[in-house]
């Protein structure tokens, strides 16, 4: 469960304004909860010519594995270009088994030391995650050139900078209920006669089904009572009888 955030300052964003709507950013005392990861030599992984992104290790969430991933300078393929970009990636052998797709909200951490905050980004609603788009991200954070510069308190202790994630997922749908009320119905009543009464020796019993309302019913009769009336009681209940697991009942 997410704490409290301390500390909020929304400032505004990098993006273009169709995005502006979905992300939210602002600064947090708070770190993330979920992973982080210090990169001690930004600027020379944002300048290596064999090396465009960095894949942290794999860590846990939600009862699935992620990968976070860092992109210091662009991503090309999603017009990040001069930005640092920022995306988690599902692992794909854990959605080959029901669900085969999985929502998360998500959120991407970058320290500002001077402020002792994190700047963080924001959706506003869960996004997923299925063997067809296993990753989702930030392509346009903060340009290269602001973090890489030591006055703007990104980069420190020798060229670090520390980032993060949080992954928060959902659970499942699998629970509802649906309920609707018909005032009338025809055939109403059921009458059930049970006889010899006083000498009835079992703990309950089941009486023909019955159709009312377009479903079959059944009575059940404890005959000394049941839960709290057991003993002092008799209890009598209505069963649906030919109902399955998440029928709709009406």
């Amino acid at each position: 469960q997410l704490s409290k955030i301390s500390s909020i300052t929304v400032i505004n964003s990098p993006t273009t304004s169709d995005r502006l709507s979905d992300r939210r950013e602002y600064l947090r005392e708070r770190p993330p909860s979920t992973y982080r990861l210090k990169m001690a030599s930004f600027t020379k992984l944002a300048n290596s010519p064999n090396t465009e992104k960095y894949e942290s290790r794999r860590f846990a969430s939600g009862g699935y594995n992620w990968t976070f991933i860092v992109y210091p300078k662009e991503n090309k393929n999603e017009q990040g270009a001069g930005q640092v970009s920022l995306y988690v990636q599902i692992d794909n052998t854990t959605l080959l088994n029901s669900p085969k797709e999985v929502y998360a909200e998500v959120k991407f951490f970058i320290y500002n030391q001077k402020q002792d905050k994190y700047l963080t980004y924001q959706e506003t609603d869960a996004k997923r995650f299925s063997l067809f788009k296993p990753y989702w991200g930030q392509p346009r954070t903060k340009s290269y050139y602001e973090i890489a510069n030591p006055g703007a308190a990104y980069l420190f202790d020798n060229g670090q900078v520390l980032s993060g994630v949080d992954v928060l997922v959902t659970e499942t749908f699998n629970k509802w209920e649906v309920f609707s009320f018909t005032e009338n119905f025809h055939n109403r009543f059921y009458t059930w006669t049970i006889l010899n009464f006083s000498s009835l020796e079992e703990d309950f019993y089941v009486s023909d089904e019955f159709p009312i309302g377009g479903r079959n019913w059944a009575l059940n009769v404890y005959p000394n009572g049941d839960g709290e009336g057991q003993g002092n009681s008799l209890s009598l209940y209505v069963v649906a009888a030919d109902v399955e697991s998440y029928d709709e009942i009406t």
